[in-house]
C-alpha cells in the first residue's frame, strides 16, 4: 500500500543537522516554540561545533591510531537473491485489486462456440500494414473485450492505433485455452491482496492508527475531503478547530498487545503469500519499500515460536549481497518441516536453498517428495469429489462418472490440443467448452512450480559437475578471495594452468585437437561414468520441463511457420528469436522481424512467466546431448511459440537467461568452430535445387532415449567472428586449420549430425559476416577513441556448455 506507507514515512521531521527525530519522542519542555528550548538548543549546537573541532585536531595529531578502513559490505534481504524475479514483473503490481479480479474472471471464462464443423472465428483487429512490425507490448490477445472497447468521444484514436493481431482460428469441438494460466493468475491476485492487507496492518502497528483513521487519511485530503466533511477540509487547510489528534478524536496510544496482534496478523498474511509463490511474493514485497523490513523480527521478539514469523523472517533477513550460499543455512526450514510436515511449500523453499548451496541431490529429493505428496493430495480430492466412500470403494454414481470419459487433469496431450470433457451453456444457447485448466480438478500451481524447479535443478547439477571438474583441472579455487562474489567464466582464466575456453579460435572452443588443452579436457570430461551421469541428468531435465510445458495448451496458426525446407525454417527461427533476445537493441530502433514474416495470427499459448525459460532450457539440454535431429524442429517451433507468447495486461515480457545463453552459444560456435560453418547439404552450392521440407534429412538418428552414451555426441553453437568465412549459400571451402587424420568416430550418425549442426550455425554465421562488414570501417576509429566495454548479458554457463561440447561432442563430428 504505497500511499499509506508514504504518508507514514513523511511523519518524522528532519532536523538541521540531518538526523531524523520523531515528534512523539519529544518531552513537554522540548516544545520548539518555547524560548528556553531554543536557547538550550543553541548552546548544544555550540558545544557540538567545539567537540567537532577538538575531534578534528586530535585526529590530525594522532592519525596512526585510526583503524584501517574495511570494504563496505552491502546487506540486502534474502528474497532479493531469488532467481527468475525478472519474469514476474508486470502491471499486476500496480493495478487495482478489483480490476485484477475482473481480469481473472474474464481469463477463466470459456469462449462461447458452437459444436458445429464451421465455428465462427474471432475477427481480426490488426490495422497495421504488413510492412510494419507487429507490436507485442500492447497486445490483448486473450482479452477480446479489452480490444473491442472504443471510447465514444475519440473514435479516431482507436482507428489509428496499433491494435493486436487476430486470435488464431478455433478448432471446432475443442476448448479454447485461457490466455494466462489460471493457477498463476489466481496466485498473483491472492498475493497482491494479502500483501496489501499486510502493508496496511504493518502501517497501523507502526503509527498507532486505527483503520478508520487510515480511511480518513485516504479520503480526507484534496477536493474530495473539502466536499465530504468541513472538519476534513479544515484539516486539509492546516487548521485544527477541535484540537484533536489527526482530526479523528483519537489521542490514546495503542497498547503493546494490540500492536503485537496487528504485526502477527500481518506476518500471517505474508506467510500465506510466500506459500502461494515465493518468487511473485518477493517481487511484490520489493514494491513496498521498508514496510516489512523488521516486521517478522519484532514478532519473534515477543513470540519466538511463531511459525509464520520464522518463515517470513527467513525471506526478509539481511545478508551480504551475492553471498546467498554462505549466509543461508537450512536449520530454520528444517525445524519448520519437522513441526509442520504437511506444508509442502516449505519443501519447495528448502529445495531452492539447496540449489543455492550447490546441494543438488538434496534439492531434487525435496522437490520430488513435495511433488509426490501434492499429486496424491489432488487424487484424494478427486476421489472424494467423485463419490468414493470412506473405505476407498467407488459408488455406482462414481463408477458412471469414471466411465463417462478420461480425465486429463489439466494436462494437454502431446499433439498440443486438449479434448474437452466438460461444458456449460451460455445465455445465447451456444455451448461453451471448458478447458481442463479451469476445472476444479486441475493441478495446483504448486505442481507446476515443483516440476519447473526440479527440471532446472537437473540442468544446474550438470553445470555444477562440469564446472567443478574443469576448475580442479585448471587449478582454480572457486571460493578464493580473487573470485569473491564474482561468477567465474572459463574464457577469462588467464592465470590458470591451461587457460580455459577460447574465443574466436577456428579450431574450436578448446583449440586444436592435437593440443595439450584439448587432450586433458577430453580425458577428464569424456570418461564413461562422468558422461553417463551428465547424459542422464540432461534427459531428466528435458522430461520435467516437457511435463511443465504440457500443462499450457497451444493453438497452432496455419502458415505461421514458412513452408520451406528445414534449413530455411531454421534461418527464419534464428532471426525471429534474435529479435526477442533479452537485452538485444537494434541501432535503428526496435528489432526488425525477419523478411517474409506471414501476416497471420501467431501461435497462441497459455502464458506462464517461466514458460520461455523452460522452452530454451530444453534446447540447451538437446544441444548438450547433440540430439540435432530433435533440436532443429524444436527450435523452429519454440521460436514461433515465443513470438506469440503474451502475458499482457498482467505480466511484462520475461527476461530469460536460458534464451540469452542459447543464442550466445550459437554465436560463439559460429565464430570459433570453422568446420561447423561450412556449407550444409541444403545450401545453394550443394542442394542443386533440391529442397527438403520440415522433415529432417534422410535417415535421421534415433531419439536420445534409444541412443547409448557412446552415440550421444554432437555439435553445438557459437559466436561472432570477423574472420569466419562462408554462409549458408556460399561455396564449400577448405578449412584453414589442419586437423589430425585420426577422427573420433564415437557415433554412427556423425555425418548427418554434422550436417544438422551446419544448418543450425549457417544463419548465425551469415549474420556475423554481415555485421562484420558493416562495422569494419568503424573499428579503427572506435579503438582510437576509447576501449570498447560491454557487460555480458549471459551467465557463466555458456563457457561450461562450450567446454563440454568441445571436449566430448565436436571431435566426434569432425
Amino acid at each position: 500500500m504505497p500511499a499509506v506507507s508514504d504518508m507514514v514515512a513523511s511523519t518524522p521531521s528532519n532536523s538541521e543537522d540531518g538526523h531524523t527525530s520523531d515528534s512523539t519522542h519529544l518531552l513537554p519542555s522540548e516544545n520548539p516554540a518555547d524560548p528556553a528550548t531554543q536557547q538550550s538548543a543553541a548552546k548544544k549546537k555550540k558545544k557540538k561545533k567545539k567537540s567537532k573541532a577538538a575531534k578534528a585536531a586530535s585526529s590530525n595529531s594522532a592519525p596512526v591510531s585510526e583503524p584501517a578502513e574495511r570494504p563496505t559490505v552491502i546487506c540486502i534481504s534474502r528474497n532479493k537473491h531469488w532467481k527468475y524475479i525478472s519474469s514476474y514483473h508486470g502491471p499486476w503490481l500496480q493495478l487495482p485489486v478489483e480490476l485484477l479480479d475482473s481480469l481473472m474472471i474474464l481469463n477463466r471464462e470459456a469462449t462461447p462456440t458452437t459444436v458445429e464443423p464451421q465455428s465462427p472465428t474471432l475477427p481480426s483487429y490488426s490495422t497495421a500494414s504488413p510492412a510494419k512490425p507487429r507490436p507485442k507490448s500492447n497486445a490483448h490477445q486473450g482479452f477480446p473485450d479489452l480490444s473491442e472497447f472504443t471510447p465514444p468521444d475519440t473514435p479516431r484514436l482507436m482507428a489509428s492505433a496499433n491494435l493486436p493481431p487476430a486470435f488464431p482460428p478455433q478448432i471446432p469441438g475443442k476448448a479454447t485455452p485461457p490466455p494466462i494460466d489460471p493457477g498463476v493468475f489466481k496466485c498473483v491476485v491472492s498475493i497482491r491482496r494479502l500483501i496489501d492487507e499486510a502493508s496496511e496492518l504493518s502501517v497501523r502497528a507502526s503509527s498507532g492508527m486505527s483503520s478508520a483513521e487510515l480511511n480518513a487519511m485516504r479520503n480526507g485530503g484534496g477536493l474530495a475531503g473539502l466536499s465530504a466533511s468541513p472538519w476534513a477540509a479544515a484539516q486539509t487547510l492546516g487548521l485544527n478547530p477541535l484540537g484533536v489528534h489527526n482530526g479523528t478524536g483519537r489521542n490514546v496510544a495503542m497498547s503493546a498487545i494490540r500492536i503485537h496482534r496487528l504485526r502477527a496478523l500481518a506476518v500471517s498474511k505474508l506467510a500465506q503469500a510466500y506459500q502461494h509463490d515465493e518468487i511473485a511474493s518477493s517481487v511484490m514485497v520489493m514494491q513496498g519499500g521498508s514496510v516489512f523490513d523488521d516486521l517478522a523480527e519484532k514478532v519473534l521478539k515477543t513470540d519466538p515460536n511463531d511459525a509464520d514469523a520464522k518463515y517470513v523472517h527467513f525471506f526478509h533477513e539481511k545478508i551480504p549481497s551475492r553471498q546467498m550460499a554462505e549466509s543461508t543455512p537450512t536449520k530454520i526450514l528444517d525445524d519448520l518441516i519437522a513441526a509442520y510436515p504437511h506444508k509442502l511449500e516449505v519443501y519447495r523453499t528448502r529445495g531452492i536453498v539447496h540449489c543455492f548451496r550447490d546441494e543438488y541431490p538434496e534439492a531434487i529429493k525435496d522437490f520430488s517428495h513435495a511433488l509426490k505428496e501434492s499429486r496424491a493430495l489432488r487424487k484424494a480430492k478427486q476421489s472424494h469429489a467423485n463419490g468414493a466412500g470412506s473405505d476407498g470403494r467407488l459408488t455406482k454414481s462414481s463408477k458412471r462418472k469414471k466411465a463417462s470419459g478420461k480425465k486429463t487433469n489439466g494436462q494437454a496431450p502431446p499433439d498440443g490440443t486438449c479434448a474437452a470433457f466438460d461444458f456449460e451453456t451460455s445465455e445465447t444457447g451456444d455451448v461453451a467448452l471448458l478447458h481442463p485448466s479451469v476445472l476444479p480438478d486441475a493441478p495446483e500451481p504448486l505442481e507446476h512450480q515443483l516440476l519447473f524447479h526440479r527440471g532446472a535443478t537437473y540442468l544446474h547439477h550438470v553445470m555444477f559437475l562440469i564446472e567443478r571438474a574443469v576448475l580442479d583441472l585448471e587449478g582454480v579455487e572457486k571460493n578464493s578471495p580473487t573470485f569473491d562474489g564474482i561468477d567465474i567464466r572459463l574464457c577469462y582464466l588467464d592465470d590458470s594452468k591451461y587457460g580455459g575456453t577460447e574465443i574466436g579460435n577456428p579450431a574450436g572452443p578448446l583449440g586444436s585437437l592435437s593440443g595439450r588443452k584439448f587432450k586433458v579436457y577430453r580425458q577428464l570430461l569424456n570418461r564413461s561414468s562422468f558422461r553417463d551421469q551428465v547424459s542422464s541428468l540432461l534427459r531428466k531435465s528435458i522430461r520435467d520441463h516437457e511435463k511443465f510445458i504440457s500443462h499450457f495448451d497451444t493453438l497452432d496458426s496455419p502458415g505461421v511457420i514458412p513452408d520451406v525446407d528445414l534449413a530455411k525454417q531454421v534461418e527464419y527461427s534464428f532471426l525471429l528469436s534474435e529479435s526477442h533476445r533479452p537485452g538485444h537493441h537494434h541501432p535503428d530502433g526496435p528489432a526488425p522481424r525477419p523478411a517474409g514474416t506471414p501476416d497471420l495470427p501467431p501461435m497462441f499459448t497459455t502464458y506462464h512467466p517461466l514458460l520461455v525459460e523452460a522452452h530454451y532450457s530444453i534446447l540447451i539440454c538437446q544441444l548438450m546431448l547433440a540430439d540435432f535431429s530433435s533440436l532443429l524442429p524444436n527450435f523452429v517451433r519454440v521460436a514461433s511459440i515465443v513470438d506469440g507468447l503474451e502475458g499482457y495486461p498482467v505480466f511484462l515480457p520475461p527476461r530469460s537467461m536460458a534464451q540469452a545463453e542459447y543464442i550466445e552459444v550459437l554465436e560463439r560456435l559460429a565464430g570459433g568452430w570453422e568446420i561447423g560453418t561450412q556449407p550444409h547439404s541444403m545450401s545453394g552450392s550443394r542442394s542443386k535445387g533440391k529442397a527438403i521440407k520440415a522433415a529432417p534429412p534422410p535417415s535421421p538418428p534415433d531419439s536420445p532415449s534409444s541412443l547409448t552414451p557412446a552415440r550421444l555426441n554432437g555439435s553445438s553453437s557459437s559466436a561472432p567472428s570477423d574472420d569466419a568465412a562462408g554462409s549458408s549459400t556460399s561455396a564449400a571451402t577448405t578449412p584453414s586449420v589442419e586437423r589430425p587424420e585420426t577422427p573420433f568416430r564415437g557415433r554412427v550418425d556423425a555425418e548427418e549430425a554434422l550436417d544438422y549442426a551446419r544448418m543450425l550455425l549457417a544463419p548465425v554465421y551469415a549474420r556475423q559476416k554481415k555485421r562484420a562488414a558493416k562495422e569494419k570501417p568503424l573499428v579503427k576509429a572506435k579503438k582510437d577513441q576509447q576501449q570498447n566495454f560491454s557487460i555480458p548479458l549471459h551467465g557463466p554457463r555458456v563457457d561450461l556448455i562450450l567446454a563440454w561440447l568441445g571436449a566430448v561432442h565436436l571431435p566426434e563430428l569432425e
